[in-house]
């Protein structure tokens, strides 16, 4: 990256926004922004513990359905107002 050195008679803040500008002007911040919320990859056995714990849910759903205990209309996702 191209450094920013303060020009003769520039006053602190004069300087800071020309990098300020220059970062924003090369997508540095926007990368640094993506990276600070992404999610940890999740190990193998985390995986596997929560497809397993998707199976029985659904699983559970079925029987409820088959048996009578609740309808399809009572698991169909609902969205939620935020």
């Amino acid at each position: 990256m191209n450094e920013v050195k303060r020009k003769q008679g520039e006053s602190f803040d004069g300087m800071f926004r020309r990098f300020k500008r220059r970062i924003q002007a090369s997508g540095i911040d926007q990368e640094v922004r993506r990276r600070k919320v992404r999610e940890p990859v999740k190990n193998r056995n985390a995986r596997r513990v929560g497809k397993v714990r998707g199976i029985k849910i659904a699983e559970k759903i079925h029987w409820m359905i088959r048996s009578g205990r609740a309808t399809e209309a009572d698991f169909r996702k609902r969205r939620r107002r935020r």
